[in-house]
């Protein structure tokens, strides 16, 4: 039987490595703070930066081969030690992130949404937020979060919470439920044409469902799957979601699934028993994943990828709507995660900067004016 922390932690696994790759702190670490080769720069990316023990987090905008010392443009505080998820508003000069803020001996629903502009105060929206879960920003600017509170205890099961996935409008930060269960987890598997996709752990199973967020009307994509999966991305199209998730009936076995999202029909792309896989699907629909102990390659895609910063596991964050560039975090164990960029038409990579000794959430890119490339 899962804990309720471990199930929560595999749901937002997508920027931490669960259980191989804790975050460690700055001793024996590998800073991101390096500066990169002056000819792969790219675009700007946002990147929130958090010192161990810290109750502050700092969004810097940095480029590679910016310089080794990024100054921040905006700070906003939180719990010690705060699990921090970020994303970019597109079209607008915001940066969303959650970090828990409520203190709490159960930190299920302790995170806040907080809307982060350059150079401006920071404003707390919504509480009540799932812990370490990322706010959902759709490509036309719609942003959901997953939020609950505690059900009752009872002993010797797992315990059932009433759950949430509102809209926020983020003019007001009212919020509006577009979808509601009692279980343990709704979370934010990504978007797709105007639905949103929710993979549920409920109590007698888990699934992936659609939700149109204007009638609430739920299709169903996947019936039934292990409750174990994780690092969900989208195609631009929205055609297929990609995910790791463990084997139906092998315990051990790890695999990457493709899911057509019209039909539900699975293709199976990869397994292995090593669980930290970190799938991710590019705009133009080409699959990466980590195989054991090579970083970021290719598993089915045109982007010839493999191990941009070495052994490791590196976990994508944000990628252009072109496929070209693609911001991840480059995770080993007993260090700190390292932000970078990778140029898919070459197959060179750059660290970003990054304060030294930090621990790193990538929002985005960033573009000059605002908004997400």
């Amino acid at each position: 039987m899962f804990t309720r922390k471990l199930l929560l932690g595999l749901g937002a696994s997508c920027v931490a490595v669960a259980l191989a790759f804790a975050a460690a702190g700055p001793e024996g670490a590998t800073p991101a703070h390096a500066a990169a080769p002056p000819e792969v720069r790219g675009p700007r990316v946002a990147v929130l930066a958090t010192f161990p023990g810290a109750e502050v987090t700092s969004l810097y905008l940095v480029q590679a081969g910016g310089g080794a010392d990024p100054a921040p443009v905006a700070t906003f505080a939180h719990l010690p030690d705060a699990a921090v998820r970020a994303a970019v508003v597109p079209g607008t000069p915001y940066v969303l992130a959650t970090a828990d803020t409520t203190p709490s001996r159960d930190a299920s629903f302790n995170a806040s949404l907080f809307r982060l502009r350059p150079h401006a105060p920071p404003e707390a929206l919504v509480a009540g937020v799932v812990h370490a879960s990322r706010p959902l920003v759709t490509p036309a600017g719609r942003v959901f979060v997953s939020r609950g509170r505690a059900g009752t205890e009872i002993e010797g099961r797992l315990r059932v919470d009433p759950l949430t996935v509102d809209e926020v409008d983020l003019a007001t930060g009212n919020t509006r439920a577009v979808h509601a269960e009692h279980g343990h987890l709704l979370f934010l598997a990504g978007a797709a044409g105007s639905e949103i996709l929710l993979y549920r752990v409920l109590p007698d199973h888990a699934d992936i469902v659609a939700v149109d967020p204007d009638s609430g009307a739920v299709r169903p994509i996947v019936d039934d799957l292990p409750a174990f999966a994780r690092d969900f991305s989208v195609d631009a199209r929205g055609e297929k979601l990609v995910f790791q998730g463990r084997h139906e009936t092998n315990s051990r076995t790890w695999v990457v699934d493709e899911i057509d999202l019209a039909s539900g029909r699975a293709r199976r792309l990869f397994s292995s028993p090593n669980m930290n896989l970190a799938p991710a699907v590019l705009p133009s629909g080409g699959v990466l994943y980590n195989p054991p102990g090579r970083g970021l390659s290719t598993l089915d895609a045109e982007a010839q990828l493999a191990g941009p910063l070495g052994p490791g596991v590196d976990i994508v964050a944000a990628t252009t709507a072109d496929s070209r560039w693609i911001a991840a975090l480059h995770t080993q164990p007993s260090a700190l995660a390292v932000p970078f960029l990778v140029d898919t038409e070459t197959g060179a990579a750059a660290v970003l900067p990054a304060p030294r000794g930090s621990r790193v959430a990538v929002a985005g890119f960033y573009l000059e004016n605002g908004g997400a490339l």
